[in-house]
């Protein structure tokens, strides 16, 4: 079976920003959303479930395939919408700054002519610079070569990183004593004192019986000698003397004095300015809200709460669904993005959408990406908006979904 497609919105893609990001803590969805229409050969809508084949190329025709991923899609009156990466991640060899080309094949026919050129959304135009941290191996110049190595050490030219030491300025004013330190430790313990005078001598023991007689000892050359009695055992230890004083410890030796504190070093050159970056994203999607005639700015659906800071910049990407069965139509003065304060008025910034019209059984995508800066800081409600004129909005009876995405980035 032939069948065509009719794409609401362009192809788009986030990778530029994806790739600058993703070892940065990234911040932006990692997914490309891709929306359009199904029509068969006869130019009616779809309502079929088909397994849809996405594939990137790097030429219009032939060339080689470098990425590829098929999704099994519910077609409703031909519209449908898909999260491209979800199953097959994008990396670097996908987009490296050339130009890209998706084919789209759909269910066994063969891939749709011509195909399409992978563009950017709004909130990637970020991806001609950085934001944020980044976290490379290396650092390398085309044309010049490495000047940071993976030791993070500087290895390009070094000229102009640090200039002459500039002369030394007068000494500064004395500085305010600062507190007293802590107590320091003990010192070494102090030689030992001179020994003490001896003590008492002990009383000594009282005397041992007498043992039994010994041997006769050998004649004597005038007579035999008597015999000589043995020798008593000797008396009890008389108690020890009373230990002498300890000695006075010595004096501590006097702290030597503090050195001379150094001169200043030169102050270094300026490092520099990093580069802005996205502070906050948030996502929210729902239902259409039901609509009313109003000539005041009403919020159409769910809306995103942010903080920000003097100077930030709030991007808003949003989709609508909408429609009418009522006999001619529908319209509404304005579609927009809009910001509040709490409960406060809603105010427009450049509104996207001007009398805006569907006609009868129609229900169709509507997107609004605005850009909202010179904000002072606080919180903001940010979200898709309506005016309406009277008599209108009961004709706005065949609404659907909304997806809103919201991008803090710094000035």
């Amino acid at each position: 079976m032939t069948r065509s497609f009719l794409w609401s919105l362009p192809i788009a893609s986030l990778l530029g920003t994806l790739l600058a990001t993703s070892e940065a803590g990234a911040v932006v969805p990692p997914t490309i959303t891709d929306q359009g229409r199904l029509f068969d050969v006869d130019g009616v809508p779809v309502d079929d479930t088909l397994d849809v084949t996405f594939t990137i190329y790097d030429a219009p025709m032939g060339g080689n395939a470098i990425w590829s991923e098929t999704h099994n899609i519910t077609f409703d009156e031909g519209y449908y919408s898909a999260e491209l990466g979800n199953d097959t991640p994008f990396d670097g060899t996908v987009i490296d700054g050339s130009t890209r080309y998706i084919g789209i094949s759909v269910g066994g026919d063969d891939e749709m002519s011509p195909r399409g050129i992978v563009g950017s959304v709004p909130y990637a135009m970020l991806a001609n610079d950085v934001n944020g941290d980044i976290n490379p191996n290396t650092v390398s110049i085309p044309g010049f070569g490495q000047v940071i190595d993976e030791n993070g050490v500087w290895v390009g030219n070094p000229s102009g990183l640090v200039g002459p030491a500039g002369p030394a300025g007068p000494p500064g004013a004395p500085g305010t004593p600062g507190a007293d330190g802590a107590d320091g430790a003990d010192g070494a313990v102090g030689p030992a004192g001179p020994p003490g005078p001896p003590g008492t001598a002990g009383l000594n023991g009282a005397d041992g019986a007498t043992g039994p007689a010994g041997p006769a000892g050998p004649p004597g050359a005038d007579g035999a000698m008597g015999i000589q009695g043995t020798q008593g055992p000797p008396g009890p230890q008389g108690a020890t003397g009373a230990t002498g004083a300890p000695g006075a410890t010595g004096a501590t030796g006097a702290p030597g004095a503090t050195g001379a504190t150094g001169a200043t070093g030169a102050t270094g050159a300026q490092g520099i300015q990093g580069i802005p970056g996205i502070v906050v994203t948030s996502y929210i999607d729902g239902g259409v809200a039901a609509l009313v005639d109003t000539v005041t700015y009403t919020y159409l659906g769910p809306t995103v709460s942010v903080t920000i800071a003097a100077g930030n910049t709030i991007h808003v990407d949003g989709t609508a669904v909408m429609g009418s069965t009522a006999a001619g139509g529908a319209q509404m003065s304005r579609l927009s993005a809009c910001r509040s304060v709490g409960a406060g008025a809603l105010t427009d910034d450049d509104g996207d959408w001007s009398l805006v019209r569907v006609t009868t059984n129609v229900r169709v995508p509507m997107a609004v990406s605005q850009r909202i800066s010179g904000l002072a800081a606080g919180t903001y409600n940010v979200g898709l908006c309506y005016q309406m004129g009277v008599g209108q909005a009961v004709n706005w009876n065949y609404n659907d979904w909304l997806t809103l995405k919201v991008i803090v980035t710094q000035s």
